[in-house]
């Protein structure tokens, strides 16, 4: 697949399109408070956490396990990375790094954006709303290929 070089993005996405790059991307990604709003949102209605997935944080995982009637280990592979709201396209992340002025902080946090909530959220944190991908719609795809 071939890639535009960064220095010509801007360019070619304004003869494409007619627009800038942040005229088409979504709100909360050019907007911290907005993003941070609709974070807490995510926090508060949907347990979206935990906060350092580095951690082992077992009373979060337990508590996801008992919700959703799963083992803690079943619990923690319903990520947001692999949740079907989860949107890391390339102009998405195109987004997320012009709001936040840093390519390498969305690459780190492997950073997407929350189609149910609207905000910026890390793939290895999950919540409350997780959507199981669609695998036979992938198979399909490829068969038709």
């Amino acid at each position: 697949m071939r890639t535009i070089p960064k220095e010509m993005k801007h360019a070619v996405m304004i003869i494409m399109g007619g627009k800038e790059p942040g005229d088409s991307c979504p709100e909360a990604t050019q907007d911290v408070t907005l993003n941070l709003k609709n974070r807490d949102k995510a926090i508060s209605k949907a347990a979206y956490g935990p906060e350092n997935p580095k951690l082992p944080n077992t009373e979060f995982w337990m508590r996801k396990a008992e919700k959703w009637d799963v083992s803690v280990k079943d619990a923690k592979m319903s990520r947001c990375g692999n949740c079907s709201a989860f949107n890391q396209d390339e102009m998405m992340l195109e987004c997320i790094a012009e709001g936040i002025g840093n390519d390498d902080v969305v690459e780190a946090g492997d950073l997407g954006y929350c189609e149910i909530f609207d905000f910026k959220c890390a793939s290895s944190r999950s919540c409350d709303a997780w959507i199981v991908e669609d695998e036979d719609e992938e198979v399909d795809t490829e068969l038709e290929e």
